[in-house]
């Protein structure tokens, strides 16, 4: 049994009005929060209340949690987290320790600590996410006392270095547990997420750099951004790794920082000044389209010298002035190859593929005692193929017959690039007849590749493997090279204004205007805005 403990007791000083109440997408920011415990796997919900206890009360539902207040709140968050100890079910096992004001969280994630404790022996569960470390973490009923003998304002972590071989560590793929909203600021932006629907890596990377202010040289950063380029791979999502290489001050910007462009125009890290992040951006994207990594300079005297192959430079709009050299790395996505069945076949073209270095993803309803060590990715249920299948897909259904049709059904109307069937030309014509009596069309069937592979004389799996992987190489590289679908897409979901003074493309939500001749100019920056403000007419 496991008893939820929800901490909303603070003074919220910055907020100017009780934290668990503000708004979020018309909601209490604690009703959020409940809502998702709620979801979970959780048996008891406790909720600490504290500053404004009564107000909260009236103000939030409290429905399936009940309430407790912590009369010594303003002592630190270790009275509430004792006092919501002692409020939880004496039945309980473990308690999740979660943060009044972190609305992102998953009840995925409550699950997967509450599973992953159920199968080891660890004490303490503590999510990560980029090999960062967040909240709700999951405690073990025997830690009781160590949480008892914690002081002032800390939380559990307090107790973690007398425990640490009782520590696990759970990997999850939810960046909502590294946000938590604490000024007026981070909750303006969060309320932006929800009502656009973004992902909220940025809002993880602006909460950081608040509660750090700076990153000053040799400083470590919360959010690990080589671990998230990695987890991006292990995705297969393009994005650019942004690195400073080269600065000339004053600047806010060092050597070694690092930021993350995806390719929906999300910013993941922070390379020294909001000024930096239109363009940032921008070229981000552009790298992304064409494959090429590139050396961007930001300098307040951008054009002085003669062009240098290779570097691309724009005006530096920060007020600090000073210049950046920031080196753009795209990764792009691997070629995926999807095989559908677990059969001989099947496996050859697994290995084949990994050797090829392509993602590989097996499809199967049968998994046998042996998977495949070559497969990335393993999937076992066919509904899940459309969100599998992207642009760079290559298919092929090898399952011996036992349900090409169903497979066949959703790939041929997909956007794969080619759609093999392993079968003999008998069997794949009484498979097409029978695709065809279920309504899958003309255009549709005749993507269909089968037999698929070159004519190799092929005989056994594995040169019939061969044989479909040659096609599919001969394939990939005599025809056009697709374009990744970045920006044109990203800037479609989002209304973009272009920045006058820089000529950047600003997001129409952007806060940095200026109104003249009752007409609204958006910018990139404060510093595109104070150019504009000084000679306005000659930007209109």
């Amino acid at each position: 049994m496991i008893s939820a403990i929800v901490l909303a007791a603070g003074t919220s000083s910055r907020m100017g009005s009780p934290k668990p109440l503000l708004t979020l997408g018309g909601r209490p920011l604690l009703e959020r929060v409940l809502e998702t415990v709620r979801d979970a796997a959780v048996d008891d919900i406790v909720v600490v209340l504290g500053h404004e206890a009564d107000r909260v009360r009236d103000g939030v539902s409290f429905d399936g949690a009940h309430a407790v207040v912590n009369p010594a709140y303003i002592e630190g968050m270790s009275t509430s987290l004792q006092a919501g100890i002692r409020a939880a079910d004496p039945r309980s096992d473990g308690f999740l320790i979660v943060l009044g004001d972190q609305p992102f969280v998953q009840s995925a994630t409550i699950n997967t600590l509450i599973e992953r404790r159920n199968r080891s022996q660890a004490k303490i569960l503590i999510p990560t996410y980029g090999g960062a470390r967040g909240n709700p973490i999951l405690l073990d009923r025997s830690l009781s006392e160590d949480v008892q003998s914690i002081t002032g304002d800390q939380g559990c972590r307090a107790i973690f270095g007398h425990h640490t071989r009782g520590i696990l560590e759970v990997p999850v793929d939810d960046p909502g547990i590294l946000v938590d909203l604490d000024t007026p600021e981070q909750i303006t932006r969060a309320e932006e997420v929800v009502r656009t629907g973004r992902s909220i890596e940025g809002l993880v990377a602006m909460t950081e750099h608040d509660r750090s202010h700076s990153h000053p040289p040799g400083g470590a950063m919360r959010i690990d951004i080589l671990q998230v380029a990695q987890d991006l791979r292990a995705r297969n999502e393009p994005f650019v790794l942004a690195t400073v290489v080269r600065v000339e001050r004053p600047s806010s910007g060092r050597p070694g920082f690092k930021a993350i462009v995806r390719a929906n125009r999300d910013l993941v890290g922070w390379l020294g000044g909001s000024c930096a992040q239109s363009v940032l951006v921008a070229e981000g994207l552009r790298a992304l389209r064409d494959g090429m990594p590139r050396l961007m300079r930001l300098t307040p005297t951008p054009g002085r010298g003669p062009p240098q192959e290779g570097v691309v430079e724009y005006i530096m709009e920060c007020a600090s002035g000073g210049t950046m050299d920031i080196y753009l790395e795209p990764h792009l996505p691997k070629p995926q190859l999807l095989v559908v069945g677990d059969s001989p076949v099947a496996k050859a073209l697994l290995a084949l593929g990994h050797l090829l270095d392509y993602r590989t993803v097996l499809v199967t309803t049968e998994l046998g005692e042996r998977p495949s060590q070559d497969a990335d990715l393993i999937v076992q249920d066919l509904a899940r193929i459309p969100e599998i299948v992207t642009p760079e897909t290559y298919a092929v259904v090898a399952t011996m017959g036992k349900y090409d049709g169903s497979a066949l059904q959703v790939l041929a109307g997909s956007q794969a690039i080619y759609v093999g069937l392993v079968a003999s030309r008998r069997r794949a014509a009484a498979v097409l007849a029978t695709l065809s009596d279920a309504g899958l069309d003309g255009p549709a069937r005749a993507r269909i590749v089968s037999p698929a592979g070159l004519d190799l004389s092929a005989k056994t799996p594995e040169e019939i493997a061969l044989s479909i992987v040659a096609q599919i190489v001969q394939l990939r590289r005599t025809s056009a090279p697709r374009e990744l679908p970045v920006s044109n897409a990203a800037e479609s979901d989002r209304a973009m204004e272009t920045d006058v003074v820089c000529g950047m493309q600003v997001d129409r939500d952007s806060p940095i205007r200026a109104t003249h001749s009752g007409r609204t100019f958006l910018f990139c920056s404060e510093g595109c805005r104070a150019r504009f403000l000084e000679t306005p007419e000659a930007f209109s």
